[in-house]
């Protein structure tokens, strides 16, 4: 899927929300921000995060169309944290913060990577 607005739809039709009041509820947001961010519109960290929480869907998918879907299950399943643990993280530090974390951690799987084979 090419588009964040494309995955978001194919989250939400993977998980079975047929209501997006309920869940533009249970994200506090207006019904209308939900039907924008599927026409590929802004999407704030802060609001990514609390959908991929709900949803329960791994951000790097949703943000940036790598991995799969349920990408992040595995983590957890090989002793990470797992996705409910995240979302708390990141509700208790903040869009900057999180933001900073992301970009260490890309930076240090890059450095991690093996070498691309010729």
């Amino acid at each position: 899927m090419s588009t964040r607005g494309e995955r978001i739809r194919h989250a939400l039709a993977a998980r079975g929300v047929r209501k997006q009041q309920a869940l533009a509820a249970e994200l506090n947001v207006h019904e209308s921000a939900i039907t924008r961010w599927k026409e590929n519109a802004a999407l704030s960290l802060d609001n990514a995060v609390k959908l991929g929480a709900v949803l329960d869907i791994s951000l790097d998918w949703l943000l940036l169309g790598r991995g799969t879907i349920d990408a992040h299950k595995t983590v957890s399943s090989v002793g990470g944290a797992g996705s409910s643990d995240l979302a708390r993280i990141a509700a208790r530090i903040g869009p900057k913060s999180i933001s900073l974390l992301i970009s260490a951690i890309d930076s240090t799987a890059d450095d991690l990577a093996p070498p691309a084979r010729r």
